[in-house]
């Protein structure tokens, strides 16, 4: 299968899934029952961010890096989709608006970003009677109203369509459980060349406030 042929089919399929999670219940085939009682199915995510030159891995865990004044601040809007393997894992439909703005090697830049994911979510740990917690990842597509400069500048080339990879911590206290505290690495790359031979992009640090309904 050529390459190009495969992008488009991930392109397809998840424009697909996410047509279908966020279409009303009798579109989608689905009654009120479909959340399998989760009692806050939605959720709205307010993030503020900002770029650290680290790679994804090192990110994770060899934090900070160096930070730049270019920043992401974002609105988030989520939908539960169904919980499996005995309710220990949850899947859930996002799309995301971001402003991004700040500075680069050679000046400044202003552009938009619009995400479309499915996030596996796992919430059953031990001690959530005390501590609601959360770790996700989150899989999609990502597409910026211009070629993001920074990334140009570090990963020598990029496009204005790429993936978007999303890992995630989600704290809550059981008393409040529809108010969260999030923190989340947003990563966007070309999957290993697959989208325009870009070998990455970009990662930001994003701290938000959920509030599930």
């Amino acid at each position: 299968m050529g390459m190009n042929v495969l992008k488009h089919r991930i392109i397809i399929g998840c424009a697909l899934l996410f047509t279908i999670a966020f279409a009303p219940p009798d579109a989608a085939g689905r009654s009120a029952s479909s959340t399998n009682g989760e009692p806050y199915p939605w959720s709205i995510t307010l993030f503020n961010g900002i770029y650290t030159d680290r790679t994804v891995g090192k990110a994770l865990f060899n934090v900070p890096g160096s930070l730049e004044k270019n920043y992401i601040h974002s609105l988030a809007l989520s939908r539960h989709l169904a919980r499996f393997w005995k309710d220990y894992f949850a899947l859930e439909a996002e799309g995301m608006v971001a402003h991004h703005h700040g500075r680069h090697l050679e000046g400044s830049q202003s552009y938009q970003e619009y995400v479309a994911a499915l996030v596996l979510k796992y919430d059953r740990l031990p001690w959530r009677k005390y501590l609601h917690t959360a770790i996700a990842v989150g899989e999609g597509l990502s597409w910026t109203s211009e070629v993001p400069e920074r990334e140009v500048q570090i990963r020598d080339n990029s496009q204005r369509l790429l993936n978007c990879l999303a890992f995630e911590l989600e704290l809550a206290l059981p008393r409040y459980p529809q108010y969260n505290l999030v923190y989340r690495l947003h990563h966007r790359s070309g999957v290993f060349g697959l989208f325009g031979n870009v070998k990455g992009a970009s990662d930001f640090y994003m701290l938000g406030l959920r509030y599930r309904f």
